[in-house]
């Protein structure tokens, strides 16, 4: 549902000293004044509107959607902003707010940018906002703040959503066949469907090329200044570091403060690092196994043997719980394998795992490979705005990348190589920022195992800020926060005053993944913990696969 803006799309400057409490309490102020004064405000407003120079979004205050648990303040409410602030243009889009009022308020607010890009912040239903107040109360740096949250343009309950799940099939992007002898053409089916999404959006009035960081950042300090907030904490977890950094190079006035989890710079190309990035991963894989009891030697020879056997013959692996569904089927190659370790590292338990599950499948021992290929992911993720986002500032040309690594045909056979020019035909111009030297106060932490968002980056990210701290969390993968109360304890020492040289004492204690702990002793299913680490703060979906398949594969 795309609407239009009432007038213009920015306020002269000299409206600006009104900023500060018009949008807010607008209505409020004019209960008292009399006819005369009233149209003059009026009028006013109108100029302000008409001419442009600010944005003139108002945030509107709304029931909330959601039960509210029992004696918790919220604030529920939506913020219209331009869709394209580049064209001239009058459409305009909704964002959906929620805040998570303090008891007392004593420190300044924090707003929360999550990742993807794509992801809803998951404030959908009450279930979801209790999950919220639960980290909220288990995050101490949270205490006495209000925490904004904001599903950001193109997904979650803001609208328009740039949803495919319509359109997308699920078995169809899992490569999954009811029947051993089928001859499916998956990549067509994909092909077709990412067709279909992206017709049915430009049918809507849709300007995909709207969808893109840039336009999210500025959507970003339009609700700072909505809500009056003079200085606020950013919070960003993977794409969200990305949005994070592009609203402090755009806006630092609004700034106090930055917690960089999980870091994407401005700067990198990420996509076509990946494979790099995995394999730094995995040499840390193997050289803590390597010290460990009980854990595989020649981790990365052995992974370079799966991988070019099942390049060269996918093995045919079924799916069968013993009750009434039918038996699922699914061809699995080396990169398909390759994709499977990159989203098992994303988490600090699934990490122990890894080793055993390469050593089985080098043994040719499928079970362990089948019971996870075939877990779903049920993260939701608005597929249109993570092409939008990512086919606008990722180079697709350098995607294939032409040397002999054993990740080559991973890298080269990833979806976006073939989404983006399905997505942009006429082609999009590449939309990278040089970062500025900013003195903001920032946070970068990261997981030394991460294969998306590898601790380097943060390191280059912190090239530009003379007031950044970069901690790197022992054993840990993706989303450090979630994944250890080390990462929570290191941002309350920072909050404290972020200008302080950090004394956290937890980070000299972090260890080594612990490969002699059997899964039985640890809470959970591997596919539980991953799934619930992943919620809601991930750079992109680890169990979103390249499927390809074999004429002669073997079954197990």
């Amino acid at each position: 549902m795309v609407s239009k803006l009432s007038g213009g799309e920015r306020m002269p400057q000299a409206c600006c000293m009104m900023e500060g409490n018009m949008h807010t309490s607008f209505r409020r102020m004019f209960i008292n004044l009399d006819r005369v004064l009233l149209k003059l405000a009026s009028a006013v407003f109108l100029f302000c509107v008409w001419s442009g120079d600010i944005h003139a979004g108002e945030f509107k205050k709304t029931n909330c959607w959601f039960e509210i648990p029992r004696d918790r303040g919220m604030t529920c409410g939506t913020l219209n902003v331009p869709e394209n602030r580049k064209k001239a243009s009058e459409t305009e889009i909704t964002l959906s707010v929620v805040v998570f009022e303090p008891d007392r308020e004593r420190h300044e607010p924090i707003v929360f940018l999550t990742g993807g890009p794509g992801q809803p912040t998951d404030i959908g239903d009450r279930e979801d906002i209790e999950a919220w107040w639960q980290f909220i109360s288990d995050q101490n740096w949270m205490i006495g703040r209000r925490v904004v949250v904001v599903d950001q343009r193109g997904i979650g309950k803001s609208i328009p959503r740039l949803s495919c799940s319509r359109y997308f099939k699920v078995d169809h992007w899992n490569a999954i066949s009811l029947s051993v002898d089928a001859e499916i053409s998956f990549d067509k089916l994909m092909r077709d469907e990412v067709v279909a999404c992206r017709g049915a959006l430009i049918a809507k009035g849709i300007d995909l090329s709207a969808y893109n960081t840039a336009e999210n950042a500025a959507d970003i300090n339009d609700v700072r200044n909505a809500l009056g907030i003079e200085k606020w904490v950013l919070y960003g977890v993977s794409y969200g570091t990305r949005l994070a950094l592009e609203v402090m190079n755009e806006h630092p006035e609004g700034i106090s403060a930055a917690i960089l989890d999980s870091v994407l710079p401005l700067d990198v190309d990420y996509l076509k690092e990946d494979g790099r990035n995995l394999d730094r991963s995995l040499k840390l894989l193997e050289r803590d196994c390597q010290k460990a009891k009980n854990c595989m030697r020649g981790l990365g020879d052995a992974v370079r043997a799966i991988v070019k056997q099942l390049d060269k013959q996918p093995v045919l692996l079924r799916s069968d719980d013993g009750g009434n569904d039918p038996a699922q089927y699914r061809y699995v190659s080396g990169a398909d394998f390759l994709e499977l370790i990159f989203g098992l590292l994303y988490d600090r338990y699934a990490i122990e795992d890894i080793p055993k599950l390469i050593e089985k499948t080098y043994e040719n021992d499928f079970r362990p490979l089948a019971d996870m290929i075939f877990e779903g992911d049920d993260t939701e993720i608005a597929q249109g705005m993570d092409f939008s986002v990512t086919c606008s500032e990722t180079n697709r040309s350098e995607l294939s990348d032409k040397r002999l690594e054993y990740w080559r045909k991973w890298i080269g056979e990833a979806d976006y190589t073939w989404v983006c020019p399905l997505w942009f035909p006429q082609g999009m111009t590449i939309s990278q920022k040089h970062p500025r030297r900013l003195d903001i106060p920032t946070l970068l932490l990261s997981g030394e195992y991460d294969p998306a968002t590898p601790s380097h980056w943060a390191y280059r990210a912190a090239k530009s800020l003379p007031f950044g701290q970069v901690v790197v969390l022992r054993g840990i993968g993706h989303d450090v926060i979630d994944s250890d109360p080390c990462g929570s304890e290191v941002v309350a020492d920072f909050l404290a005053n972020p200008r302080r040289k950090l004394k956290t004492g937890c980070i000299g204690q972090m260890q080594a993944p612990q490969f002699t702990v059997t899964a039985e002793e640890r809470p959970g299913p591997v596919a539980q913990r991953t799934a619930a680490i992943r919620s809601p703060k991930q750079m992109r979906s680890p169990f979103r696969f390249s499927h390809r398949s074999s004429t002669s594969p073997k079954e197990h």
